[in-house]
C-alpha cells in the first residue's frame, strides 16, 4: 500500500473469507469491495478509494474522526464484515518515529486509569508486534501516569501495522462476518412480514445468498404494505450489494377453495404445500437454487416433523429452515438484534382460513388425496405466477408503508 498523508480511514476486517482458496478469495474480496461501496454510496457517504490490503480492507479517506465513524458504522452492517474501526493512519520511518506518534495520537484519548496496547503487523519490519506495544506502553505511562493493565484495562490502544504505514485506533465495530452477498446462489423466501421470516433471510443474506422474497396475498393491500414495510427494514439496513424483489401472488381465491373443501384439521397444511407447489413454479422461473422458509421444528402444530416432511414433498426444490432449531425467544431476540421486530409486530395475521385444529402427524398419502380432490392443478398455479407482481425493495417510497394494521392472532 503505497503511503500517504496522515488521513483517517475505515480499516475492516473479514473472517471466513480469509480461509478461502486463493482463486475464491480473490472472487469474494472483490464482491465484499464491490458491496462497501453499495453501502457508502446508498447511506451518501463519500470516500476516495476502497482498498485491498491482505486480510484487510481501507476504505480512504475523511477530513474527520466522525465522518469515519459515520462510514465504519454504515460498512459493518456490510455481510462478510466481522469489524470495522474508524482508524488515523500515520506514515513512520523507523520504530521510534511510529511510537513517537502513536503516544501523540492516544495520550489525550485515554479513558478510565488503566490501559492496554495492542499492537500487529503484516509483513517483515525490523521489530516485532511485542516490542511495538511493548515502547508504547512505556510512554504512554509515562505521559499520563497511568497504569498498564493487560487483562481489564479501562481502555485498549489499538495499531496495526501495513508496510510504513500504521493504523491507530480504540473503536471496534462488530459487524455479521460470513460471507458477502451474492457469493452463494439466489434463494426463495416465503415471507410473512412476522418475526420468523426475516430473521431467516437474514441469515441466507449472511451466507451469502441472495434473497428474493414471495409474500402469498390473503388479505390484500393492508397486508401487502406492511409486509413490504418489513422488507425494507431488513434490507435496508444489511442488503448491501443487490436489489431484491418482493413478488406478491394473490392467493385469495386459492385459499377459499380450500376452505370449501378441505377437512378443517388439513386446511393448512394444504394451504402450505400449494404455496410451496407455487414457490417451486416461481423460483425456477427467476433461477433461484432453494426455497427457504421461517419455520422452527415444533413451534405450531403445522410445523412437526412429520408436517415439514409432507409439505416439502410439494416443492422441486430444496426447502432451506435457517431457523429449523431455534426457539421463539431465540428467534425474537435476533430480529430486535437486526431492527426487524417493531415492523414485524404491526403485520396483522390473517386468519381467513379459520382452521382451529391442524393435525400434527399428517400422511403423505392422506394429504395427497385430499389435494387430488381439491383439483388444484400446476397450470392454475402457474398462471398465478404469471399475474404476481414484482417490487424491488430498495425502489420503494417507505413513507407509503407507514399504515399499521391491528394485530389478529392466528397460531396456525
Amino acid at each position: 500500500m503505497r503511503a500517504g498523508s496522515s488521513s483517517w480511514v475505515v480499516l475492516v476486517r473479514y473472517g471466513e473469507i480469509g480461509i478461502k482458496g486463493e482463486a475464491t478469495r480473490a472472487r469474494m474480496e472483490k464482491l465484499l469491495v464491490k458491496n462497501i461501496k453499495d453501502a457508502l454510496a446508498r447511506s451518501n457517504l463519500d470516500y476516495v478509494r476502497v482498498a485491498r490490503l491482505y486480510g484487510r480492507v481501507v476504505v480512504e479517506s475523511y477530513r474527520s474522526e466522525e465522518e469515519a465513524e459515520s462510514a465504519a458504522s454504515t460498512i459493518a452492517r456490510v455481510m462478510g464484515v466481522v469489524s470495522s474501526s474508524p482508524a488515523y493512519r500515520v506514515e513512520y520511518g523507523d520504530l521510534e518515529e511510529l511510537v513517537d506518534k502513536a503516544e501523540a495520537f492516544f495520550r489525550n484519548r485515554i479513558r478510565g486509569s488503566r490501559f492496554a496496547v495492542r499492537a500487529r503487523r503484516s509483513g517483515s519490519e525490523a521489530f516485532t508486534s511485542m516490542d511495538l506495544a511493548r515502547l508504547l506502553g512505556e510512554k504512554l505511562r509515562g505521559s499520563t501516569g497511568l497504569s498498564v493493565d493487560l487483562e481489564n484495562p479501562d481502555y485498549t490502544a489499538y495499531v496495526e501495522v501495513r508496510g510504513k504505514n500504521a493504523f491507530l485506533y480504540d473503536s471496534v465495530i462488530r459487524g455479521p462476518g460470513g460471507l458477502p452477498i451474492g457469493s452463494e446462489g439466489r434463494v426463495l423466501v416465503l415471507f410473512s412480514g412476522g418475526i420468523d421470516s426475516p430473521v431467516a433471510s437474514w441469515y441466507l443474506m449472511k451466507r451469502g445468498c441472495k434473497t428474493d422474497f414471495v409474500l402469498f396475498d390473503l388479505g390484500g393491500e393492508d397486508q401487502v404494505n406492511s409486509v413490504l414495510a418489513v422488507a425494507y427494514a431488513l434490507v435496508s439496513r444489511w442488503g448491501y450489494g443487490y436489489n431484491p424483489v418482493m413478488y406478491v401472488v394473490d392467493f385469495r381465491e386459492v385459499a377459499t377453495r380450500i376452505v370449501a373443501s378441505v377437512p378443517e384439521e388439513y386446511i393448512v397444511i394444504i394451504l402450505r404445500r400449494l404455496m410451496m407447489r407455487t414457490a417451486s413454479i416461481l423460483a425456477e422461473k427467476i433461477k433461484a437454487k432453494a426455497i427457504a422458509t421461517g419455520e422452527s421444528l415444533g413451534q405450531v402444530a403445522s410445523q412437526t416433523l412429520d408436517n415439514m416432511y409432507v409439505i416439502d414433498r410439494a416443492s422441486k426444490l430444496p426447502v432451506l429452515r435457517p431457523l429449523v432449531g431455534f426457539d421463539k425467544e431465540e428467534i425474537t431476540s435476533m430480529a430486535r438484534s437486526i431492527g426487524t421486530y417493531e415492523y414485524s409486530v404491526k403485520v396483522r395475521e390473517y386468519c381467513l382460513l379459520g382452521a382451529r385444529k391442524v393435525v400434527t402427524h399428517s400422511n403423505i398419502d392422506r394429504v395427497s388425496r385430499i389435494e387430488r380432490q381439491l383439483g388444484i392443478i400446476d397450470r392454475e398455479l402457474e398462471e398465478l405466477v404469471e399475474r404476481a407482481r414484482s417490487i424491488r425493495i430498495w425502489n420503494l417510497e417507505i413513507e407509503e408503508l407507514g399504515r399499521e394494521s391491528g394485530r389478529e392472532r392466528c397460531m396456525l
